[in-house]
Formats: C-alpha cells, sequence, structure tokens
C-alpha cells in the first residue's frame, strides 16, 4: 500500500510542476496593462454640464393678516402684472373682527368714563373728609386702568381695520407665478407665503458642479448655454454671476448661478446645456495625490509604452487633487495606481482609464 500511495503522490507534483511551466521559450510576456491618467486643464473637464433656465429673484408674497383665503385666481405658469390680485382673504371674517374691536372700544371709554367720574367723586368726598384716602388711591388705579384699557382697545380696532384693508393680496412688480402654498379655504397666518413669484428682473441657468472643479472659477467667467430647438442648437451668452460656497450634502456639488443675456427668449424651466465659452490661456493641471511619489517625481509614459521618471512643482491642494504648476504638459499620461511597482524605462501594456 505505501509504495501505491508514494506512486499517487508523485503524479500528481508531475501535473503540478507542468501547470505551472513558464511561457514557452522564445516567447516574452505581454506588458501588464496599467491605470493612468491623460493631463487635461480644468477648464477642459468642465465642457458639458445639464442646466435649468430659473430667476433670478423669487418673491415670497403672503397676507400681512391672518385668515381664510377666499379666492386664489391665479396657478403655477400664470403671467402676472403689478397690481393683479392674486389671492383674497374671507371678508366677512374681517369685517366680524372689525366690529367686535370696535364694541371692545365701546365699552373700553365706557368703564373709563364711569371711572373718572367715580375717582371725582371720591376725590371731592376726601376734601369733606367723609371718604379716606384708600378710597381715593382705589378710585386713581381705576381711573388709570380703564384708561390703558381704552389704549389697548384703540390699537386692537387699528389692528382689526389694518387686516380688513390688507384682506387682498396684489402682485408688487411683473413677473410669472412659479409656486402655489396655499389653497382656497385654508386657513393661513400673517406672513406665511401663499404664492412664490419670478420677477422678470431676469433669468439665469442653474448647474451643478463638482467641488474641485468649482474651485477654478470666479464670478465673471463667459460661458455658453446652449438649447435645442428640434434638430438644431441655439447658443446663448451667459456670465458666472455666483458660485453657492455650501455644497450639496448627497451629491457634494456647488451650484453656479449663470445670468443669461438680455433678448435670449428663453423660458423657465427650459433644459439646457452650459459650458465654459473659452479655455484659460494656462489651464491649471491638477493630478490625485495616488499619482505623486514622496520625493515629489511621477512616473510618465513616454515612447513605445516606456515609464520615465519626472520631476514636477506642486502647488496648492483643492478639492483632493495636487495642482501642477511645472514638470508636466497637457495630455502627457501619467501613471497613476502601482507607482511603487515599476521601475525606470519599463514597458507597460495598454492604458485602463483611472
Amino acid at each position: 500500500m505505501k509504495p501505491l500511495f508514494l506512486a499517487a503522490i508523485l503524479v500528481m507534483l508531475a501535473q503540478v510542476t507542468v501547470a505551472e511551466d513558464p511561457a514557452p521559450p522564445g516567447e516574452t510576456a505581454a506588458p501588464r496593462p496599467v491605470v493612468t491618467e491623460i493631463i487635461a486643464g480644468e477648464a477642459t473637464r468642465l465642457r458639458d454640464f445639464p442646466g435649468t433656465i430659473m430667476p433670478q429673484v423669487e418673491t415670497a408674497l403672503g397676507f400681512l393678516a391672518a385668515g381664510r383665503i377666499e379666492t386664489r385666481p391665479v396657478d403655477v405658469g400664470d403671467v402676472v402684472k403689478a397690481g393683479d390680485v392674486i389671492a383674497t382673504l374671507d371678508r366677512i371674517a374681517l369685517n366680524a373682527d372689525v366690529d367686535a374691536a370696535e364694541a371692545k372700544l365701546r365699552a373700553a371709554r365706557a368703564e373709563a368714563d364711569l371711572a373718572r367720574e367715580t375717582h371725582a367723586r371720591i376725590e371731592e368726598l376726601v376734601r369733606r373728609n367723609v371718604a379716606t384716602a384708600a378710597q381715593l388711591e382705589q378710585a386713581t388705579a381705576g381711573r388709570d386702568a380703564t384708561a390703558a384699557a381704552v389704549t389697548a382697545a384703540e390699537a386692537d380696532l387699528a389692528r382689526a381695520y389694518d387686516a380688513a384693508s390688507n384682506g387682498t393680496l396684489l402682485v408688487p412688480a411683473d413677473g410669472v407665478v412659479v409656486a402655489t402654498q396655499a389653497e382656497p379655504g385654508s386657513v393661513v397666518s400673517a406672513g406665511s407665503p401663499v404664492i412664490t413669484l419670478a420677477t422678470d428682473s431676469g433669468l439665469e441657468a442653474v448647474i451643478d458642479v463638482p467641488a474641485q472643479l468649482a474651485a477654478y472659477l470666479e464670478p465673471g467667467t463667459s460661458f455658453v448655454i446652449r438649447r435645442r430647438d428640434g434638430q438644431e442648437a441655439t447658443d446663448f451668452a451667459g456670465t458666472l454671476r455666483l458660485i453657492e460656497p455650501v455644497a450639496n450634502a448627497a451629491s457634494r456639488t456647488h451650484r453656479l448661478r449663470i445670468t443669461l443675456a438680455a433678448g435670449s427668449g428663453l423660458r423657465l424651466g427650459s433644459l439646457v446645456r452650459v459650458a465654459v465659452e473659452r479655455q484659460a490661456e494656462n489651464p491649471v493641471l491638477t493630478l490625485p495625490h495616488s499619482a505623486i511619489m514622496a520625493d515629489g517625481t511621477v512616473w510618465r509614459v513616454g515612447a513605445g509604452r516606456k515609464i520615465e521618471k519626472v520631476a514636477v512643482t506642486l502647488g496648492e491642494d483643492i478639492g483632493g487633487r495636487q495642482v501642477v504648476t511645472s514638470g508636466l504638459n497637457m495630455g502627457d499620461e501619467v501613471l497613476v495606481r502601482g507607482i511603487n511597482s515599476v521601475s525606470e524605462g519599463q514597458v507597460v501594456g495598454e492604458r485602463i482609464a483611472s
């Protein structure tokens, strides 16, 4: 049994040896593919982004008084003019508030008149030594309290009159209704939004870009906004007005607001494509940190797919990438993975995009 067992082991070892034999003599292994990146200016990367046409100024309109909405004759998309009525409150309730405030004021004035007469009578009795000083003090307090109640009732009546006069919501400027926050029949508090109005102060294209790319732009940069009409594309000029400083927590992008030139003819909500109009004369070159070795060099793929070590000058760190100020040019191919497992002059295989 033992000789049979040893023979079986020898057969298995022979099979393993055959499986692990190197390539046949005269043949060389193909160069392994590498993960590289083609250097491009950051302005080039901002070539094309989807965007939406939005108003430059949006105004939330609401009543100055609380009440129940009776009518709201406008809806989303309606074009309105300054002075148009866009909502009204229930007049019956407003008028009832006025009547109640007037009745409260009449009652307060009656009590104040009685308190003044009582004070005058007690004062005369004190002069005749019939009433006490304590009675006079009590009458004085009653007179002052009723006078204050009259002042409060007058203020309530003024507010009721003001609410009644503000029961109609008017458009402050020409524009388009872009949102409605309350329906007829609902009760709203003073100042709560009822209508959102996009005024005719201007339109802008809104796009979202990665944070590291937004860092290379500044207000005033020229953009091209493209709208497709059927099979033809129409271009319009735009200027970067604002880069919102707070990034979106989910997508980690910054919102850019690009003001449109007058007479573009674009409508609110239109879908467009937005691109930088021109590239910078000296484009900013960047690399991921994984491409840079500890001594400040990188591996560049040269002629014949041979890699060579290149010293670079590094700039600031923006958005997880390192700015390269010298040593590389646009179009250079740089190794970004496995930089510690290659050597000078080594021939590498085809490129795998990073």
